[in-house]
C-alpha cells in the first residue's frame, strides 16, 4: 500500500510520522471505510503495536496531541514570563506545531467536519488545554486578591482566540497565500491578540498599579489694596481671606 503524501510531518518529529500516515490515511478513504489493520500499515506497525500505542481509530487521530499538551505543560512549568504571559506563550506553541503540519491538520479538520464523534473529541482537548491553562494560573497567580473565575474566563479565552484563528488557517485554500510569510504574519498577529487579552485581564488578575495619594491642591489668596499697607494689614487680610 502506498502512504499517503502527509506521511512524513513537516518538523521530522520521529512520534508525529506514524499519526501523519494514519490521519492522511483515514482523510483519503474515510473514517469508517479504513480499517485498524490498514491504519496499522500506513504508520509501519503491527496491529497489536498500532493498539498498544494508540488505542482505537478516534485516538490516533488526536494522538499528536498527546505529545504538545506535555511540552505545553513543559513549558508552564519552566517559564519564567509572569503568568498570563506564559499562558499566552503555551497557546502560541500548539499553533506553531499546526503551522508546522498543514497537511496533517488539515486533514484532520476534514475528518472533524465528517464525523460527529471526532468534533466530540475534539471539544475534550481544547478542554485539557484549557485546564492545563487553568493550573498555571492557579499555581502562578497570587493568592490575595486572586479572581478565581476571572481566571477560568482567561484561560478559557485565550483557547478560544486560539481556535479562532486555527480555524482561519485551516480553511484557507492550501496554496493561496500559504507560505511561509503568511503563517508567520498570523503567528504574529495571533500573539497581538493573545498580549490585548492579557492586557485585558491583568488588572483583576494581578491587580493594578496602587494610585498614589493625591496631593490636596495649593490654596491661593490674593488680596488688592487700595493702597500702601504694612505687613500686618497684609497679614490679617491672608488670614481672613483663608477657608
Amino acid at each position: 500500500m502506498t502512504s499517503p503524501p502527509s506521511s512524513r510531518p513537516v518538523d521530522g518529529h520521529p512520534a508525529d510520522g506514524p499519526v501523519a500516515a494514519a490521519i492522511g490515511l483515514l482523510a483519503k478513504q474515510g473514517f469508517d471505510a479504513t480499517s485498524v489493520e490498514e491504519l496499522a500499515e500506513a504508520s509501519g506497525m503491527s496491529r497489536s503495536t498500532f493498539f498498544r500505542r494508540f488505542g482505537s481509530k478516534e485516538d490516533v487521530v488526536f494522538a499528536d496531541h498527546e505529545r504538545i499538551l506535555h511540552q505545553v505543560n513543559e513549558r508552564l512549568a519552566e517559564s519564567r514570563l509572569e503568568p498570563l504571559a506564559a499562558v499566552a506563550d503555551a497557546a502560541l506553541l500548539v499553533f506553531d506545531h499546526h503551522l508546522r503540519n498543514p497537511q496533517t491538520s488539515r486533514a484532520r479538520y476534514g475528518l472533524l467536519q465528517a464525523v460527529p464523534a471526532l468534533r466530540d473529541r475534539e471539544l475534550v482537548t481544547s478542554h485539557r488545554y484549557e485546564r492545563a491553562f487553568l493550573h498555571h494560573l492557579d499555581d502562578k497567580l497570587p493568592r490575595n486578591g486572586r479572581r478565581e473565575y476571572k481566571a477560568v474566563a482567561f484561560a478559557a479565552a485565550v483557547v478560544a482566540v486560539h481556535n479562532a484563528f486555527l480555524r482561519e488557517w485551516l480553511r484557507a485554500a492550501p496554496g493561496a497565500g500559504d507560505t511561509a510569510s503568511s503563517d508567520r504574519h498570523r503567528a504574529t498577529a495571533l500573539a497581538t491578540e493573545l498580549q490585548a487579552l492579557a492586557e485585558t485581564f491583568r488588572p483583576v488578575l494581578l491587580g493594578a498599579p496602587v494610585p498614589a495619594a493625591a496631593q490636596p491642591a495649593p490654596t491661593v489668596v490674593v488680596t488688592v489694596f487700595p493702597g500702601p499697607a504694612d505687613k500686618d494689614a497684609i497679614a490679617q487680610a491672608v488670614r481672613d481671606a483663608l477657608p
